[in-house]
This record gives structure tokens, sequence and C-alpha cells, in this order.
């Protein structure tokens, strides 16, 4: 558990909360944000740059720039657009494209009564 104190603390008392908690310790008694978070960023993310930043642009068009314009397919654009809805949408994708290549359809035959 952590706990944020707010002002100073004596010494033992502080030692003594230390047994049960990590002690964050903000030394105003009313602190601005910027205490608050400096106190607390142990606590949090970390803070990520942009993915536009790092990469220098979206996944997806990184994706489709490698596979080029001569080997991009219906099916490549398909798989391509479908990892943007996560790993759910890519297998239903998947599964589709090789139910067509087998023949194979999602109709179920009934049986005739």
């Amino acid at each position: 558990m952590s706990l944020v104190l707010l002002g100073g603390v004596a010494g033992s008392d502080r030692i003594e909360l230390e047994r049960y908690a990590r002690i964050l310790p903000i030394e105003s008694s009313s602190p601005d944000t910027a205490e608050i978070e400096e106190a607390v960023a142990v606590l949090l993310p970390l803070k990520l740059p942009n993915a536009d930043l790092v990469h220098g642009s979206d996944p997806v068009n990184e994706v489709m720039a490698v596979l080029g314009p001569l080997k991009t397919t219906s099916d490549h654009i398909a798989l391509v657009k479908a990892a943007a809805d996560g790993t759910d949408a890519v297998r239903e994708t998947l599964r589709r494209y090789a139910n067509d290549g087998a023949g194979w359809t999602d109709e179920v035959e009934g049986d005739d009564e």
C-alpha cells in the first residue's frame, strides 16, 4: 500500500507508518498539481511518446508501404484493415480466407423435413 503524506511528519511516526505502507511525502500541506505528480510519479505509468513521433507514421501505412503496390492484393488489404480491429477480426478474416480457398461456405445445410 502507498500513503501520500501532506505536510511534515515526525520521524518516529514516519518510521512506524513505513512498517505498513510506502510513504510518498509532500512537504507542503496545500500542494500544487506539480508537487502531487512528482510525489506519486512512482505509482503512475510512464508517459510513452506518440507512435507517430517514434515510427514516423501509422503502423498500418508502414505495412502497406513495405508490401508495395505490386504485392498488395485485396486479401492483403482486408487483413491489414482487420488488424486495426484486433486479433479477433484478423482471426475471422483468415478463417474466411481459408474457407474461400477450400471452397467452403459458412452456410449450414438444413435437413429436409
